[in-house]
């Protein structure tokens, strides 16, 4: 057995103090102390934000197609063979642009033998003019019932009538664009015959696009001409377009819903021209701003059974506090609450999941 003496217990305590002191030079940060602390005590840590008035936006999401307002389907108005088609699918083409050129050498042939018949009948209207008394070439020189009997007869006004007609066709022999837009749907090929009547192609104007949606009819009845709209093609999720309801088909299908138009911003169109297709599936977005609401994180919002709880944070006990809300409106990302809270609640939108009444809770402050 060892004998303790006064002198070996007074070593023993310094060894001691010294010890405690080296390993407590670093005192822990408070918000690893809180963090401990919150663990030792099995306290959710949670985060809050104030419940504010301002206006709600009120979300509504449909899906559509993207419809050109100008595009027509070109076709041949005469018959013939396609000796020019200068276009392609894809390709833009200005107004008055070439699209396609049929032959015209049977027209000209056509033309050239009416002009001998336009000479030959001018040759008998003069010949007629001297015989009743006129001059060559001067048709007033007889009166108005004279001159009408000789253009008859001569044939003069129908030689001239014929060639306005041939004119007329060979103009048609070359089919032109009728305003600036992107050549689609091309159905024919060089150095085939046509008939008249006959689709080419058709022409669509990337700056007329429009979104075309529908909505339940008590939604339509919601919205206003001009109210803007989001949309987004489902093939560009990145890609938003901001569009303005031009019109509202006032009619209910048999499904209960109502067509809306969208006619999609200039400057929107001209920036993403080359991305847009007719036809592309789109998520349409119609906000309407309701003033005055108590809006607070969707997240803030869950069930308990079967009723919409929202939790705040009391700051004097530092414990969370169960309310039973009425969720008036709700988006994808925001609940307006019409009872249950008031302005500047501490509402709980975060670590909100698995509280009970009275839970103490640790609260994280936003980095």
């Amino acid at each position: 057995m060892t004998n303790w003496t006064p002198g070996m217990a007074l070593i023993l305590a310094l060894a001691a103090e010294l010890s405690c002191k080296s390993t407590g030079d670093t005192p822990p940060t408070e918000a690893t102390a809180t963090s401990s602390r919150a663990e030792a005590n099995g306290e959710a840590t949670v985060k809050t934000t104030p419940a504010l008035i301002k206006a709600f936006q009120l979300r509504t999401f449909s899906t559509g197609v993207l419809s050109a307002t100008t595009q027509t389907e070109l076709k041949a108005n005469t018959s013939g063979y396609l000796r020019a088609l200068p276009i392609h699918e894809g390709g833009f083409q200005k107004k008055g642009g070439l699209l396609a050129q049929l032959d015209t050498m049977s027209l000209h042939l056509r033309i050239e033998q009416a002009r001998l018949a336009l000479e030959e009948a001018e040759y008998n209207k003069n010949d007629m003019l001297v015989m009743q008394g006129g001059k060559w070439e001067v048709d007033n020189s007889v009166n108005e019932e004279q001159l009408e009997s000789i253009l008859q007869q001569s044939g003069y006004k129908k030689a001239l009538h014929a060639i306005v007609q041939l004119e007329y066709e060979l103009a048609q022999t070359k089919i032109t664009a009728p305003f600036d837009g992107i050549v689609s749907e091309v159905k024919v090929k060089l150095h085939q015959p046509l008939g008249a009547g006959e689709s080419i192609c058709t022409l669509i104007d990337p700056y007329s696009f429009e979104a075309v949606f529908q909505l339940l009819e008590k939604e339509a009845l919601q919205v206003e001409a001009g109210q803007v709209v989001k949309v987004q093609p489902l093939a560009l999720p990145k890609q938003e377009l901001r569009a303005g309801v031009s019109s509202l088909n006032p009619v209910v299908d048999e499904k209960g819903l109502v067509r809306l138009h969208a006619t999609i911003r200039r400057d929107d169109l001209h920036r993403s021209r080359s991305h847009l297709l007719e036809g592309m599936n789109l998520r349409v977005v119609i906000e309407k701003p309701i003033p005055g609401q108590l809006v607070v994180p969707k997240s803030a919002v869950v069930l308990r059974s079967g009723r919409p709880v929202v939790f705040t944070y009391d700051r004097e006990s530092g414990l969370a506090k169960w309310n039973y809300v009425t969720v008036a409106y709700e988006n994808d990302t925001e609940a307006a609450i019409s009872e249950g809270l008031k302005a500047g609640d501490l509402v709980i939108y975060e670590g909100n999941l698995n509280l009970d009444h009275d839970a103490k809770v640790n609260v994280e402050k936003d980095e």
